[in-house]
């Protein structure tokens, strides 16, 4: 499927790599503003631990703002909703970048994260038209691969500019960002959506739509295994560096590179399952990245009872972020197989789910009932990976009979 208008064409470098930007605009505005929450806080004489509300408003946001996103996506196409969230975006960056209030501040960032959930969704959207299958796990995996730059070069960049500038710089970046975001839409991604599959906008649809996805074998489980292992993503989010400055005596500044390695291992999951989507199927990658799950729970959780050196406790950390990244797009294209017509609805509710397993594993690495920061992460994380374990196995014996 090539759908046209106005002479772009749904394939080619310029399509997959404008749909990968996309999708990495929630990362990207996340990332970026990391290393300027001491800053932030300080301007604003704030403790420092402030800062992290910048997170929070973004994404008690962020998270439910995906559903509004995925039904006007399938009421009024995915072009509509990528310009109307990127111009609210680019409003929010401006705001942000030039209150005088840190009240301000945090509404701008929530109205930020709010708009900031409607290109991902859109994205994904537009990837599950192409088709569903292969074809879509295959665009899902590059699209993955772009994503995990993100996390890669977001806080490098916002490093740099708080060495040339102040914490105002990084949201005038994200504004620039959406710029070139929204000229690269315009250019190179058309409608996808076919006009006679437009869903009208009712609570009784979505309550409707919402009892047919759940009610199928694919997004249920798809769902839960991307939500399972990003929630041991999470944890590491939540208290990696905190680990790693307890545990190994690694400085703030020192997690940075650490953190970059773990990027790329996520980075390398997506190329993999890149490669073994064409070959083997979308099966088989799944089957893959549970497995490299587990190999990883094994080892982190027998950390808790030894003393293994920073290089290999590494090691083992990012073989499980490796196999996020390899599970992160073939989840999605199960789970978005059955939408079909309603592919922006479901790509959101399949949004809300990993948003909320994120949090969960966040909240659970980070509970007292740990005495230290590693036995939080390792805990959280080994036992996601038995988790997407649990439920791959469920899933293959439960699968409907062809």
């Amino acid at each position: 499927m090539t759908p046209r208008r106005s002479g772009r064409k749904a394939e080619g470098i310029a399509f997959v790599g404008t749909l990968g930007a996309l999708s990495a605009v929630t990362a990207t505005a996340i990332d970026i503003s990391i290393p300027a929450h001491g800053e932030v806080a300080a301007e604003f004489g704030l403790p420092a631990s402030a800062g992290a509300a910048l997170v929070t408003a973004f994404m008690l946001a962020y998270g439910p703002g995906q559903l509004v996103w995925g039904m006007l996506a399938d009421r009024f196409g995915r072009r509509t909703v990528m310009f109307v969230s990127l111009a609210g975006f680019l409003v929010a960056s401006a705001v942000c970048a030039t209150t005088e209030s840190f009240a301000a501040l945090l509404i701008a960032r929530a109205v930020q994260g709010m708009m900031a959930g409607g290109a991902p969704v859109a994205a994904r959207a537009v990837a599950r038209d192409m088709g569903g299958g292969l074809k879509t796990a295959n665009l899902l995996a590059v699209m993955t691969i772009i994503l995990g730059l993100a996390p890669l070069l977001a806080p490098l960049v916002g490093s740099g500019l708080l060495v040339l500038f102040d914490w105002r710089s990084v949201f005038w970046f994200l504004l620039v960002f959406g710029v070139a975001a929204a000229a690269a839409t315009c250019a190179f991604i058309p409608e996808t959506q076919d006009p006679a599959h437009r869903q009208a906008l009712s609570l009784s649809r979505a309550a409707r739509n919402i009892r047919f996805l759940l009610g199928t074998h694919d997004f249920v489980f798809g769902s839960a295994l991307g939500a399972t292992s990003f929630a041991g993503y999470a944890a590491f989010l939540a208290v990696g560096a905190a680990m790693a400055q307890e545990r190994f005596g690694v400085s703030p500044e020192g997690f940075g590179p650490l953190f970059a390695i773990a990027a790329a291992a996520f980075v390398l999951g997506s190329i993999l399952v890149r490669r073994m989507i064409p070959r083997f199927g979308l099966a088989a990658a799944l089957r893959t990245g549970v497995a490299i799950a587990v190999a990883a729970s094994v080892p982190l959780l027998i950390t808790v009872h030894m003393d293994l050196g920073l290089v290999a406790f590494w090691a083992i950390l990012c073989l499980y972020v490796s196999s996020f990244g390899l599970l992160m797009p073939g989840s999605i294209a199960q789970a978005l197989e059955p939408a079909g017509a309603m592919a922006g609805f479901g790509a959101s509710v399949f949004g809300v789910f990993t948003a909320l397993g994120g949090a969960l594993g966040a909240h659970v690495s980070s509970l007292p009932l740990f005495e230290t920061a590693s036995d939080g992460l390792v805990w959280t994380m080994g036992e996601a990976g038995f988790a997407c374990l649990a439920i791959h196995l469920l899933a293959c014996a439960t699968r409907p009979q062809a």
